[in-house]
């Protein structure tokens, strides 16, 4: 079935390829990519895009001019984007200086909350996000005891030299 969808889709992709690669030539030709290529690329992407094909939403010739615009314009994109290049390939001295220091402090974080109990863990993660006067509220708590918890752990991080986290 889709080997028939295609022969009747086939003219229909031809043209359409051809028109959008002539269209595109101009921006790929300096990227190396030539107008062949491209046509071939978009041929088999219809030829992919058949199986998808439902004819209840659109006519054959609607779904084909989609798929090879969409095609196109993604080819386009593909090649004027910069490649990434990989970790390892980079010289150690592009790796940002502040991410190990920014590891070493949520550990040294981590390690001073553990001292905690678990209501003042608790506390302190609510107070990443919220008010204290929201916690209590939500909690059904007092401010009092919410500030209380927050001088605790205050004074934990103090004491492992975390004062200003």
């Amino acid at each position: 079935m889709i080997d028939d969808l295609f022969l009747k889709a086939y003219p229909l992709a031809q043209r359409a390829a051809g028109v959008r690669s002539a269209a595109a030539v101009g921006v790929l030709s300096a990227s190396g990519i030539d107008r062949e290529d491209l046509v071939q690329e978009l041929l088999l992407a219809v030829w992919v895009a058949l199986a998808h094909f439902d004819p209840l939403r659109a006519s054959l010739g609607t779904y084909i001019e989609r798929v090879i615009a969409s095609k196109t314009s993604s080819a386009i994109r593909r090649r004027r984007t910069q490649k990434r290049t990989r970790l390892d390939s980079v010289a150690p001295t592009s790796v940002p200086v502040h991410m190990p220091v920014t590891v070493e402090l949520r550990v040294e974080v981590r390690r001073a909350l553990r001292t905690l109990s678990l209501a003042d863990q608790k506390m302190a993660r609510l107070l990443l996000h919220y008010k204290p006067t929201e916690i209590a509220r939500e909690s059904g708590i007092s401010r009092a005891a919410v500030y209380r918890s927050k001088d605790r752990i205050e004074a934990t991080l103090q004491r492992f030299g975390l004062e200003k986290y």
